[in-house]
């Protein structure tokens, strides 16, 4: 018979800007669940300071914020998580996009930055996952894991709709779950974040901030391609009434 193994998943930490209550929710969770695949999602660092608009603005504020800072955190919640798989999202893919502008020293910060990733992947004999809507997902169980890429108010409804697939996904920072209108119904869900939701200035006039929420998730899947079980937890009230 094939055998239940446990994950776990999270996202969107956002470097320096990650909240410290539910980081630490994250390694007290793990330590207890014991996961055969612990995976983070993406968004590990945040990256503001190669934010298009930033770079673009002499007199922006997210371009003076230390990308050095951004990155040791980021990169130090990394190793404390032990990821089986590093996800790629859309804030680390600014490096990759920033590494052959033609100003030389963004592009060199950002190759630097792209081969300590690397490095770190390596170091924890992670495999690390690309961002890109059509390879960047891993499966467990039939159950599709990616970064995510679609950030409307159907985007879990539309994931679930794109991959014709449960999944499993981070990115819109809220906890979500939506079946897709396709044979079968399969159902996606976003998984919340672990960032400090009031410090990210970038998006405090947003409707949609007011859904941001922590999340920590978790379940069990058998290689046999169709069996996962997916479930959330998310603080009350600031507590983490964490499971196990």
């Amino acid at each position: 018979m094939t055998k239940w193994k446990r994950w776990l998943a999270v996202s969107c930490s956002h470097g320096h800007l990650a909240n410290a209550q539910a980081c630490r929710a994250t390694l007290e969770f793990k330590k207890r669940w014991k996961p055969d695949i612990t995976l983070h999602l993406g968004d590990f660092i945040d990256l503001a300071a190669l934010r298009s608009g930033a770079m673009r603005a002499v007199d922006s504020a997210d371009r003076a914020t230390s990308i050095a800072e951004d990155f040791k955190a980021g990169t130090t919640f990394l190793r404390q998580l032990s990821p089986t798989y590093i996800f790629i999202g859309n804030h680390e893919d600014r490096l990759y996009s920033c590494q052959n502008s033609s100003n030389a020293v963004v592009s060199h910060c950002a190759m630097s930055a792209i081969g300590d990733i690397n490095d770190l992947a390596r170091e924890l004999q992670a495999k690390l996952i690309e961002y890109d809507i059509e390879r960047g997902w891993v499966e467990l169980g039939g159950t599709m894991f990616g970064h995510g890429f679609m950030f409307s108010e159907m985007a879990t409804r539309d994931h679930a709709e794109l991959l014709k697939k449960p999944c499993v996904f981070g990115h819109l920072h809220r906890v979500d779950r939506s079946a897709g209108r396709s044979l079968g119904a399969p159902v996606a869900w976003s998984i919340g974040c672990l960032a400090d939701i009031a410090s990210m200035g970038y998006a405090r006039r947003n409707r949609s901030v007011v859904r941001w929420q922590h999340g920590i998730a978790w379940g069990e899947y058998k290689n046999d391609g169709k069996s996962c079980t997916v479930n959330v937890c998310s603080p009350i009230n600031g507590e983490w009434r964490l499971p196990v």
